[in-house]
């Protein structure tokens, strides 16, 4: 896997599991991004606090 900004594969790989989802957050080492996803379904940051905040 790739980060999609900048193309380096020097990633930092989260595992977590948020309102009984499993969400994968990947950080790229090289500028920062971050992206999530679940179950091969892209997150965006709104959706992933928004399953965290769910009671």
């Amino acid at each position: 896997m790739k980060c999609p900004k900048c193309r380096t594969s020097r990633l930092v790989e989260v595992g977590l599991t948020i309102a009984q989802r499993k969400v994968t957050m990947r950080s790229c080492s090289h500028c920062d991004t971050r992206w999530w996803d679940s179950d091969g379904e892209s997150l965006n940051l709104p959706h992933v606090l928004e399953l965290a905040s769910a009671r």
